[in-house]
């Protein structure tokens, strides 16, 4: 089977990881409507194109990874957001990072974040009460594989992920007498 001589993965990896922590733009990022028009272009265009990793019988090897090399149209409207220096130390709601690694999605690894404590911090980095710490969630798009008839198939599924942290008012219920 021929080989493309450029694969666009790292394009649609580009898109769907966290290039910044500023929470407005990361989330503008995600409603644009051509990104999941791309992701469904990518969907439905996935060419297999590196099979030699399948024997007839179908056993998993370590080999089985995602291919190398498949064609991808991926029409994607606007440019690439400028990385800002990290601001998750720095908020008042600072968060700290872990990865969910997964062999057969792509992306494989997507970092997510944790809040470092329930409550906000002041300017000397001491936990207050007059503020909660909480999570903000975007949902991304990802590709699974699985295998079906001893070839691989992609399945675009939604993933909600934790991107960054926030200082919230507490809620506040007052008891009426």
């Amino acid at each position: 089977m021929h080989k493309p001589e450029h694969s666009h993965l790292d394009l649609i990896h580009h898109f769907t990881q966290e290039k910044s922590t500023n929470s407005e733009t990361i989330m503008d990022k995600q409603r644009r409507p051509s990104m999941l028009l791309g992701f469904l272009v990518v969907t439905l265009g996935v060419v297999l194109v590196d099979s030699a990793h399948l024997n007839k019988l179908c056993h998993h090897t370590e080999d089985s990874k995602f291919p190398s090399m498949i064609t991808a149209i991926v029409n994607i409207a606007g440019q690439s957001q400028e990385v800002v220096p990290d601001v998750r130390k720095r908020s008042v709601s600072p968060w700290d990072y872990i990865y969910d690694d997964e062999p057969n999605r792509f992306p494989s690894r997507i970092r997510i974040a944790k809040c470092r404590h329930q409550g906000c911090v002041d300017a000397d980095g001491n936990v207050m009460d007059s503020g909660n710490s909480v999570e903000i969630k975007q949902e991304i798009l990802v590709l699974y594989r699985e295998m079906k008839n001893c070839k691989p198939t992609f399945t675009l599924q939604k993933k909600m992920v934790t991107v960054g942290c926030t200082c919230v008012r507490p809620i506040v219920h007052r008891l009426m007498s």
